[in-house]
């Protein structure tokens, strides 16, 4: 008779372990747009790039779990505010709509012009002016648009990977894509006809937090303020600039 609590006690044991790991989770957007080095998709899943490894290091130092959650770029904003995660790293506030704990910039993007090797060099934005570019849908472009305005000719995709693919097919001869993805992806494949024309954009990008989330934000902040001070996010952008 003595078996029946014990047995009981044990699946009360385990049901609470669960609902604390469950509570460990800290839950991260993995926008599906992005390529190497920033994230790389197995099955929808994130496996791999300076996403997981930052989400892991910040998760780790919260003695948290690190989950990720795939969303297409015209979502993550829904997703976020509605709580459907905890955060979302590599954005600016101009990139996404809606309220957000912010952490302090810590991470350089710079956006370029990436053009075909016979298409005729680009000095300045101005100069493509109803020029088809490359751009990821639902991805915003402040400064392509702030030039550009009506004159901007968008050619859609749903991913970084599939501007690459269009333009190493000739389906068009710019795209403005992240320099650290480019230069990721030259240093693959030196031989690429595809150069880089125009750095037109340099912003420090931030984390947003979930106004709905549970975990701690001045944790969350803290803890991506040591990971910054003791090089840990130095050390992850490092090994991809190999």
């Amino acid at each position: 008779m003595k078996s029946i609590p014990t047995a009981l006690l044990t699946l009360a044991s385990l049901a609470h372990g669960a609902a604390i790991a469950q509570q460990q989770d800290l839950v991260f957007i993995a926008p599906t747009n992005h390529t190497m080095p920033m994230a790389q998709f197995r099955d929808g899943l994130l496996v791999d790039g300076v996403l997981k490894d930052l989400g892991d290091l910040i998760a780790r130092r919260m003695a948290r779990r690190a989950v990720y959650v795939s969303v297409p770029s015209k979502r993550v904003g829904e997703v976020l505010s509605a709580g459907g995660a905890d955060a979302l790293c590599y954005v600016v506030p101009a990139w996404i709509d809606g309220r957000y704990h912010w952490s302090k910039p810590f991470i350089t993007s710079h956006a370029v012009i990436v053009a075909r090797k016979e298409a005729p060099v680009v000095k300045s934005l101005s100069e493509l002016a109803g020029q088809p570019i490359g751009t990821v849908v639902g991805y915003r472009y402040p400064e392509l648009e702030r030039v550009l305005g009506k004159q901007l000719t968008r050619e859609d995709a749903p991913n970084t990977e599939l501007n690459f693919r269009k333009l190493l097919v000739g389906r068009m001869r710019y795209a403005t894509l992240d320099q650290i993805a480019f230069e990721y992806r030259l240093r693959q494949e030196p031989a690429l006809p595809l150069r880089k024309d125009v750095v037109y954009s340099t912003v420090m990008t931030q984390c947003a937090f979930s106004l709905r989330s549970k975990i701690p934000f001045a944790q969350a902040e803290q803890a991506i303020d040591t990971l910054v001070q003791d090089g840990s996010v130095a050390a992850v952008l490092n090994q991809y600039a190999k």
